[in-house]
């Protein structure tokens, strides 16, 4: 494993430069870690050659070197890269979470790193958002330059409105030419089964789904006491509760949620992984592709 930095998303936040961000977190949890959940698709292995500096770490074939102490990398007939599309969730429901906390600037952060992770992999993330309509922010392309330009639109980029998950979204998914990654990070409040369906819609066009669920340790736990007026952040409605009698039928009803998510992924073949926005970045990251590697 590697070591973590103990980053969080207040002392990243602290940084004007969403690409100095991004870098700084990408080179901490790469630093001794031997596979990445982005893996490019090739077409047809072709042979092994002796390690040369230089080489992309994800092509090294571990198990001959388990057997020999030796690094060999696989080479392939016709390599390509990794188209992948990062869809940042921009609905007002991301906009909560107190201070280093908050789902918003927390999933920026987590789509900023991912498309560092990509592009040092020579792989071609896309940006995609959405909320109350859902927009190609960036196609996928492999380049230092289009890094750069994500990282822009997610330094600008706000919360608001409801979350629409419609037939323009699903439009901009049925045009996906290439097989490829899709990354969701949303704390998918939006109506019941729209979920299901932008995850089969993904299936169709054949991209690895992965899941961030995004949650705040306030929306975890109701820390709160007392009587309380919560307030719909995307309709306004409002409710009156007292947080201590609430907090049991709350908690089991948010357990629910999250359970009917992740069985939803597991039918549709998509990793699940639900995040808390007061876990350090880099220890998030890397509990995640210590999963991928395992599975």
């Amino acid at each position: 494993m590697p070591a973590t930095l103990k980053l969080n998303a207040r002392t990243l936040a602290a940084i004007d430069d969403l690409s100095l961000l991004a870098r700084t977190v990408v080179e901490g949890f790469l630093d001794g870690l031997h596979r990445s959940p982005f893996l490019g698709y090739s077409t047809e292995f072709s042979a092994y050659r002796a390690y040369t500096q230089g080489d992309n770490l994800r092509y090294i074939d571990w198990k001959v070197w388990g057997r020999t102490d030796e690094f060999y990398v696989k080479q392939f007939e016709d390599d390509t890269n990794l188209s992948a599309q990062i869809f940042l969730d921009t609905s007002a429901s991301m906009n909560f979470g107190e201070a280093d906390a908050n789902k918003f600037d927390y999933g920026r952060i987590l789509a900023a790193v991912l498309a560092e992770l990509m592009v040092r992999q020579h792989d071609a993330p896309g940006l995609i958002l959405f909320g109350e309509q859902a927009r190609q922010a960036a196609p996928a392309l492999s380049s230092r330059h289009h890094a750069d330009e994500i990282f822009q639109l997610l330094s600008h980029a706000q919360a608001g409105g409801g979350t629409r998950l419609d037939q323009g979204l699903f439009r901009m998914i049925e045009n996906f030419s290439r097989r490829g990654v899709a990354v969701i990070i949303s704390d998918f409040f939006t109506e019941s089964g729209t979920a299901l369906d932008l995850l089969r819609r993904l299936q169709a066009q054949r991209q690895e789904t992965i899941v961030f669920h995004v949650l705040a340790p306030e929306e975890l736990e109701l820390p709160f006491e007392g009587e309380y007026i919560f307030e719909d952040s995307e309709s306004a409605q409002e409710l009156p509760v007292h947080a201590d009698i609430f907090r049991a039928e709350y908690q089991k009803r948010l357990q629910a949620f999250c359970a009917q998510i992740k069985q939803q992924c597991l039918e549709m073949e998509a990793d699940y992984q639900l995040i808390r926005t007061d876990l350090p970045l880099d220890v998030a990251l890397t509990a995640y592709l210590e999963h991928r590697a395992a599975a």
